[in-house]
């Protein structure tokens, strides 16, 4: 009875062991939590992060531990996108910039417009197309490129402003007249010749007047004319003689009559004290240096020119407007 009695103290006494030992234990594990709340918040912070990631089926894996920031406000091109063959991934909106500017310098060409020689007014220069980059198209499409997309230069064209086609077109001749030489003495067709090359490409500007004798001088030995026959005033009438420069009436005849065609003003003109056989009656003008003359003003909105002719026994005048200008 007494060991049954003992027996049953001795378990009582470490059942109450036990329990103090748990109590004692929970409590060290309070204060230390109410000591060290930054273990718990983190703890906390580790079980949210862990739902957040698999709530947002994102993965972390391979991400840099340091991230580089893009600057705020920039933009920049996604990774492993080119621009014609160049690697311009990931670079920032004004390195494009000056890459696109790199690569327009073999792309741009230069425009032309069309040009007429100003002594002639033939075509000189026809016109050509030109090409330039478009910087700020280019920059767009790259940055709104996808990641690994190939992007091509934006290349305008640039038409010319004047063409040939244009510019041949305001060429117009408004007045040509046409006479044969039947007089084909060699010195004679000489001086027609000479005085044709100098006023051939004249020009006469709207408001100006223009003058044979002022635009071809004295007519000398020295200037390329010879002796041919000319017509003389005299007392007892018109003489046939000889004088340097003789035979040029047919061309200011022909000039007088081209320039009535084109409807120029003249001013001033003289007929012959005999009549001439290449036009028909009052259609000739005679010049003699310091006497008669032939002048007409252009009385249009363009400058005319003046372009004559002595080949195969004929002379011929054309007067051309140049509507360019």
């Amino acid at each position: 009875m007494k060991k049954n009695l003992c027996f049953i103290l001795m378990i009582i006494m470490v059942v109450f062991a036990f329990s103090s030992c748990g109590a004692n234990e929970s409590q060290q594990k309070d204060k230390s939590t109410e000591n060290n709340p930054a273990e718990s918040k983190t703890d906390e912070n580790n079980i949210n992060y862990m739902q957040y990631s698999e709530n947002n089926n994102t993965d972390y894996t391979g991400l840099p531990e340091n991230n580089v920031q893009k600057a705020p406000g920039k933009r920049y091109a996604n990774k492993n996108v080119t621009l014609a063959g160049i690697e311009v991934g990931g670079l920032e909106e004004s390195e494009i910039i000056n890459k696109i500017k790199k690569l327009s310098q073999d792309v741009n060409v230069e425009v032309r417009n069309a040009k007429l020689s100003k002594n002639t007014w033939v075509l000189a220069q026809t016109e050509k197309t030109g090409k330039r980059v478009n910087i700020e198209k280019t920059l767009e499409r790259v940055l709104n490129a996808k990641e690994g997309k190939k992007v091509k230069l934006a290349v305008e064209e640039i038409k010319p402003s004047v063409t040939a086609r244009r510019l041949k077109a305001n060429v117009v001749r408004i007045g040509s007249f046409t006479t044969f030489i039947s007089d084909r003495k060699a010195a004679r067709i000489n001086n027609m010749e000479v005085a044709a090359k100098n006023i051939m490409y004249e020009k006469v500007y709207p408001g100006e007047e223009f003058s044979f004798n002022q635009e071809l001088g004295r007519r000398t030995l020295g200037k390329g004319y010879e002796k041919a026959p000319i017509i003389i005033r005299t007392e007892n009438g018109p003489k046939k003689d000889y004088g340097v420069g003789g035979g040029i009436c047919q061309l200011s005849t022909t000039l007088y009559n081209a320039a009535g065609r084109a409807g120029l003003k003249v001013t001033e003109r003289h007929p012959h004290s005999k009549r001439v056989g290449y036009v028909p009656k009052g259609r000739d003008a005679t010049v003699t240096y310091g006497g008669s003359d032939l002048k007409f003003v252009n009385t249009g909105k363009h400058p005319v020119m003046i372009k004559a002719y002595v080949s195969n026994y004929r002379v011929r005048v054309s007067i051309i407007e140049n509507r360019n200008q």
